[in-house]
C-alpha cells in the first residue's frame, strides 16, 4: 500500500481544517450583510477532493479519500423571481406616479365646491338671471361682466397651473433619464469587473448583487430587458433600445422637440426611446395625453362657449337701442398664418323674418289615408286674415277630410300632395297653402279643440276676451280705450264710444270694435271675442283696455283659450323662392359617409339642426338668434371642419349663404339636384376660404403633436365691455318683415326686453361639447366624473399591484435573504468540523511523533 502514508492523512485533515474556515468566513460575511440591501446570501460548495487509487495487501484496488474542498460559493438567488419582481415593479412605478399626479389635478378643479369651474360658471349665469330680472340695472350688467372675467381668469388658472405640471415633469422626466445613465454607467463598470474575475474563473457573488440591485432600481424607471452572455456580462435593453453591451454604453439622450416649448423626446444614439412602462413612461403619458387631454377640455370649453355668446351677443341691443356690434368675448382666432383649423363656418344669410305659405299637417301616409281621416269632435274652424275678414267652416263629427279640400277660403286652401319622408320613399301629406297672404299674419281657431290635431297639424293656445250678454249693460255710452305695443315696439292709441240701448247686439258691439286697428271683433259660438290684430301677433298681453264706465265689467267679460293653428317656418317656406328647388324631392347632407334626408316640407331649420347632429358624425350644427345656420368642428375631428368632406345640393349652401357661385347674392338660381362637395377632406386652406368666400369662417391654430390647443390663453373678455358694461346687448330686437328669408333690418324692441340674456342664460343646455353628446352645464360634470373614475382606477391597480410586489418581494427575500437561525447552525456545524479536522491533525501528529521516537529503538 504505497500511497497510504501518514503524511498523506495529515494532509486530509488540514484540507479539512481549510475547507471549514473558509465556509466559516462565509457564514461571517452573510451574518455581516443581514441587512444590506439587495445581498444575496451565500453558500459554500463544498465538495471531496479526487481519491487516490491504491491496492491492498490482496492486490485489490481501493479509492481512499484525500479530503474536502471549497469548490465555489455559489448565490442564492431565483433569477424567475428577479423578472417577476422587475416586471410588478415597473407596474408598480407607473400607477403610483399616475395616481399622485391625477390627485394633484382632482385638487386644482376643487369639484366638487365652491371655488371650482362649475361654481364660477354658476356665478356667471345667476349674473345673467340679475340682468334679465332688472335689464336696466347697470350694476347688474357689470357684476355680469365681472363674473364673466372671473370665470376665465380662474379657468384660465387651472390652465397655467396644469401646463406648469407638465413642464415640471418634462424637468422631472431629465433627471430620471441622468440617473439612468448613471445606474447605466455603473452597471458597465460592473460588467468589466464580473468579465475579468470570470475570467479568473472567480464568481463575483457580490459584484452580481450591485448588478442585481441597479437592475432592481432601473425597473422602476422602465421597462428592461437583459440577458447574460457566458463571460458573465449583461446586455441590457430598456424599452426598445439596446442601452449597454457588455462595458460599452450608449447613454440616452435628452432632445427638445423643435415644436414643444422645451419639452423632450429620448433618443439612444439616432433611435427614438420607446417605453412602455415605468415611472418614466408614466410621466411622458402625463405629459403629452393625460394632462394635455385635460387642458383640451378646458379649450373645448373656452371655444365653444366664447363662439357660441359671441354669436348670440354680436348682433343685439343695448338699453338705448343702439345695436351692440360686439363680441362678448375676444374671439379666440389664428395666431399663425399658416395652415389653420377651421372651426366655425357661419352662413351669411340670416333665415328669419319671410313669409310662411304652406304648413304641412298629415304626412308619410298613403293620399286615401289622409282623405278618409274622419274627425271626432263637431266645431267650427274660425279664419282670420289678421287685418279684417273673418271666416268660419263648419266641421261635423263624422266628416272626412276629403270633404274640406279644396279652398276654403279667399286666402287658404287645404290639399293633399306628395313628398319625400325618406331617400327612399313617396307618400302624401296634408298642407295650408296661403294665396297671397302670409300665415304668420293669419289666424286659425280650431274651437272643437282636436280638429287640427286630426289633420296633423300643429296648435297652441292663446287667450282672447270674451263676452257672451248685454243683458246686465246699462243703456248709455262706454268709452273704451285700448292701448297697444306693435311686434316692432311701437305703441298705438285707440277709443271707441259704444252706444248702448235695449236693442244692441253683439253684432253692433262688434261691428263698432271692428272699427279699429288695435283689435278685431268676431261673434264665435255665441260669443263676441276681442282678437289682436297681426301687427299685435294676435297676443293679449300686447293690450291694455281702459274701461272707465265699467262696460267690460257689467258685460262679465272673461278670458277664453282657444287652440289655434301654430304656423311653422319649413324650409318649404324658407327656400321656396329658389328657382329650381322643389319641396317634394327632399334632399340629403353628407357628412363623411353619413347621409342624413332633410324633408322640405317637415323640416324646419331647427329639426335640420337636430337631425345632423343626432347622426353623431362629429359636425356640431347650431343656429344663431337671427336663423344663420352655423357648422362647427366636434373634439373628435381636432376642432377642424377640414378634416371633414361634406355634400349636398349646391342649391342648399347657396340659400344658406355658404356659398355663391355667380356672385350674386340675391340670386338663388343652383341646382338643388346636383351634389356638390362643400369641403373635402385634406383641402388646404386658401381653397376653402375662396370657395367659401360669402361665409364667415372662425380659423383657430391647429395643435402640435402631444400639446394642447392654447385655446384657453387667448380667452378673455372684450375690453369693451369691461370698460363699459352699459354696452352689454340684452334686447334681441326683431327683424323687419322681407319677401326673401334673408333679414337686413332689425329694429329694438325696448329696453325691458332681454331676450339675449335669455339666450345667453339657456345656452347652458345646448349640447356642442364632447362631440355634440354633452352641454356647457353637463360638461364639467362629465370632466369631473372621468377624472375621479381615472384616478380611483389607477388607485385600485396601484394597491393591487403593491400587493403583488410585496408578495413577490417576500417571496425573493425568503430565497436569497440571509437567515440568522440557520447561519448559526451552519456556524455551529462548521465550528464543530473545524475543530474535529483540527483534533484528526493532533492525533496525526502523536502518530507520526510516535513513528519517528519509537519506531526502530528496540534494545535501545
Amino acid at each position: 500500500m504505497p500511497g497510504l502514508t501518514l503524511f498523506g492523512s495529515l494532509n486530509t485533515a488540514l484540507l479539512g481544517v481549510y475547507t471549514h474556515k473558509l465556509a466559516m468566513n462565509v457564514v461571517g460575511h452573510n451574518v455581516a450583510n443581514a441587512n444590506t440591501e439587495g445581498y444575496s446570501r451565500q453558500r459554500p460548495v463544498i465538495m471531496n477532493t479526487l481519491p487516490l487509487v491504491t491496492t491492498t495487501l490482496g492486490n485489490a484496488f481501493i479509492h481512499i479519500g484525500r479530503g474536502s474542498y471549497v469548490k465555489n460559493i455559489e448565490r442564492i438567488r431565483d433569477a424567475f423571481l428577479d423578472i417577476q419582481y422587475r416586471q410588478v415593479s415597473n407596474r408598480y412605478s407607473f400607477y403610483e406616479t399616475i395616481f399622485s399626479n391625477l390627485h394633484y389635478l382632482e385638487q386644482l378643479f376643487a369639484e366638487p365646491g365652491n371655488s371650482g369651474i362649475r361654481a364660477y360658471y354658476d356665478t356667471f349665469l345667476a349674473a345673467a338671471e340679475e340682468v334679465i330680472s332688472d335689464p336696466t340695472n347697470v350694476a347688474a350688467k357689470r357684476q355680469f361682466v365681472t363674473a364673466a372675467q372671473q370665470m376665465v381668469m380662474n379657468i384660465q388658472d387651472i390652465y397655467n397651473r396644469i401646463q406648469q405640471l407638465r413642464e415640471d415633469i418634462n424637468n422631472e422626466i431629465a433627471l430620471k433619464v441622468s440617473r439612468i445613465n448613471t445606474l447605466v454607467s455603473n452597471l458597465a463598470r460592473i460588467n468589466e469587473q464580473i468579465r475579468i474575475a470570470t475570467a479568473l474563473r472567480a464568481t463575483p457573488n457580490d459584484l452580481m448583487d450591485e448588478r442585481d440591485r441597479i437592475l432592481d432600481e432601473l425597473s422602476n424607471y422602465a421597462n428592461i430587458s437583459y440577458y447574460t452572455t457566458t463571460d458573465g456580462q449583461t446586455i441590457l435593453s430598456i424599452g426598445d433600445q439596446i442601452v449597454l453591451a457588455g462595458s460599452t454604453q450608449i447613454p440616452i439622450r435628452v432632445v427638445e422637440r423643435p415644436y414643444g416649448k422645451g419639452f423632450y423626446e429620448l433618443f439612444v444614439g439616432n433611435s427614438k426611446l420607446t417605453i412602455t412602462d415605468g415611472s418614466l413612461k408614466a410621466l411622458i403619458d402625463l405629459r403629452d395625453s393625460t394632462l394635455v387631454k385635460y387642458m383640451s377640455y378646458l379649450d373645448e370649453f373656452a371655444l365653444n362657449l366664447s363662439d357660441k355668446i359671441n354669436l348670440i351677443h354680436r348682433w343685439g341691443f343695448d338699453s338705448t337701442g343702439k345695436i351692440s356690434g360686439l363680441n362678448f368675448f375676444t374671439p379666440i382666432t389664428a395666431t399663425r398664418d399658416t395652415d389653420p383649423a377651421i372651426f366655425r363656418i357661419l352662413g351669411s344669410r340670416q333665415m328669419v323674418g319671410g313669409p310662411i305659405r304652406y304648413v304641412t299637417g298629415l304626412n308619410g301616409f298613403s293620399e286615401d289615408q289622409i282623405l278618409n281621416t274622419v274627425f271626432n269632435a263637431s266645431g267650427k274652424l274660425v279664419l282670420f286674415d289678421g287685418s279684417s275678414d273673418f271666416d268660419q267652416i263648419d266641421v261635423n263629427a263624422g266628416m272626412d277630410v276629403g270633404s274640406l279640400i279644396g279652398n276654403i277660403s279667399s286666402w287658404l286652401s287645404l290639399s293633399v300632395g306628395s313628398h319625400s319622408p325618406s331617400a327612399s320613399a313617396t307618400a302624401y301629406r296634408l298642407y295650408f297653402e296661403a294665396n297671397n297672404v302670409n300665415l304668420r299674419d293669419t289666424l286659425i281657431i280650431d274651437t272643437s279643440n282636436s280638429n287640427l290635431a286630426r289633420m296633423g297639424f300643429a296648435t297652441e293656445q292663446k287667450k282672447f276676451i270674451t263676452i257672451s250678454d248685454l243683458s246686465n249693460v246699462s243703456a248709455g255710452q262706454y268709452e273704451l280705450t285700448f292701448e297697444g305695443v306693435r311686434k316692432d315696439g311701437s305703441k298705438v292709441s285707440q277709443s271707441i264710444t259704444l252706444n248702448i240701448t235695449s236693442n244692441t247686439t253683439l253684432s253692433d258691439v262688434a261691428s263698432v270694435i271692428n272699427s279699429l286697428d288695435v283689435v278685431k271683433a268676431e261673434i264665435i259660438d255665441g260669443s263676441l271675442v276681442f282678437i289682436p290684430t297681426s301687427d299685435y301677433e294676435f297676443d293679449t298681453s300686447r293690450i291694455s283696455i281702459t274701461d272707465p264706465n265699467g262696460f267690460l265689467t257689467r258685460a262679465k267679460a272673461t278670458s277664453q283659450t282657444y287652440t289655434v293653428l301654430k304656423p311653422s317656418e319649413t324650409l318649404e317656406n324658407i327656400f321656396s323662392s329658389n328657382v329650381t328647388f322643389d319641396p317634394t324631392q327632399g334632399f340629403q347632407i353628407v357628412i363623411n359617409n353619413t347621409r342624413i334626408h332633410i324633408d322640405p316640407t317637415v323640416d324646419t331649420l331647427q329639426t335640420l339642426v337636430n337631425k345632423i347632429n343626432a347622426a353623431g358624425t362629429g359636425l356640431i350644427v347650431d343656429l344663431t338668434p337671427r336663423g344663420a345656420l352655423v357648422f362647427r368642428a366636434g373634439r373628435d375631428f381636432e376642432f377642424n371642419l377640414r378634416n371633414f368632406t361634406i355634400k349636398g345640393p349646391l342649391g342648399f349652401f347657396e340659400a344658406v349663404g355658404f356659398v355663391d357661385e355667380n356672385g350674386n347674392p340675391n340670386d338663388f338660381d343652383e341646382d338643388w339636384s346636383e351634389e356638390y362637395t362643400l369641403i373635402s377632406k385634406g383641402e388646404d386652406f386658401s381653397t376653402i376660404r375662396q370657395r367659401l368666400s360669402v361665409a364667415e369662417l372662425l380659423a383657430v391654430d391647429r395643435r402640435e403633436t402631444y400639446e394642447p390647443y392654447f385655446f384657453v390663453n387667448q380667452w378673455s373678455v372684450s375690453s369693451a365691455l369691461l370698460m363699459n358694461a352699459e354696452a352689454l346687448a340684452v334686447d334681441l330686437g326683431i327683424a323687419l318683415s322681407n319677401d326673401t328669408w334673408n333679414a337686413t333690418s332689425f329694429k329694438p324692441t325696448g329696453r325691458s326686453n332681454t331676450e339675449i340674456m335669455n339666450l345667453i342664460s339657456t345656452s347652458r343646455y345646448d349640447r356642442f361639447l364632447a362631440n355634440g353628446k354633452e352641454n356647457f352645464y353637463e360638461y364639467f360634470g362629465g370632466i369631473v366624473a372621468e377624472l375621479g373614475v381615472e384616478t380611483e382606477t389607477v388607485l385600485k391597480m396601484k394597491e393591487n399591484t403593491d400587493r403583488l410586489k410585496l408578495e413577490i418581494d417576500q417571496e425573493r427575500e425568503r430565497v436569497k435573504g440571509v437567515s440568522l437561525d440557520e447561519e448559526m447552525a451552519n456556524m455551529i456545524k462548521y465550528q464543530h468540523a473545524f475543530g474535529a479536522a483540527a483534533r484528526v491533525i493532533t492525533a496525526i501528529d502523536e502518530m507520526i511523533g510516535r513513528v519517528i521516537d519509537r519506531l526502530g529503538v528496540v534494545g535501545r
